[in-house]
């Protein structure tokens, strides 16, 4: 069984270890998260709160990824920094881990929907957001300019129980 909790400093340390490098920090976390990470910078980096971070463990208290729920204006949250342990790909988590967060998201607010940045080329994640239903949108105006990004929204369907 998996659960979502509320992210420590020691979570953080060990995603500070599955990120191996300048690339993979831009990935999944975009360009103003420093690299090399320390825990110092990536808390201010990602704005790091009990109120916004969150990761996904095992009945052992394996950490299996971590994401970020942003609450932005007219009810729109955004889904940010969402990354599954390099140990545990491929096998369906990075979903687990999105529709928990969807929920922990759906919880805050009766009206909400979701938004999230994603990189043109990691396919992986486009393909995994589009089963979720994501669909690109034209990005709202306070959204950095960078041409090799996708904004993506998420309007659930609150007339059914979430799952």
């Amino acid at each position: 069984m998996m659960i979502l909790r509320i992210a420590r400093n020691e979570d953080l340390n060990t995603l500070i270890a599955w990120i191996k490098d300048q690339a993979a920090c831009k990935l999944w976390a975009g360009p103003l998260v420093r690299f090399p990470l320390t825990l110092q910078s990536l808390k201010k980096d990602i704005e790091f709160s009990e109120e916004n971070t969150f990761v996904m463990v095992n009945d052992v208290g394996e950490l299996l990824g971590l994401g970020q729920l942003l609450e932005k204006e007219n009810h729109r949250i955004h889904m940010a920094r969402v990354i599954v342990s390099p140990l545990q790909r491929a096998k369906g988590f990075g979903e687990l881990l999105c529709r928990l967060l969807i929920d922990e998201g759906i919880k805050r607010s009766a009206k909400v929907y979701f938004s999230l940045n994603v990189y043109s080329d990691n396919t992986t994640a486009l393909k995994l957001y589009r089963k979720l239903g994501f669909k690109p949108q034209p990005a709202p105006s306070d959204f950095p300019p960078d041409k090799d990004v996708i904004y993506m929204v998420f309007k659930p369907d609150l007339t059914e129980k979430p799952t």
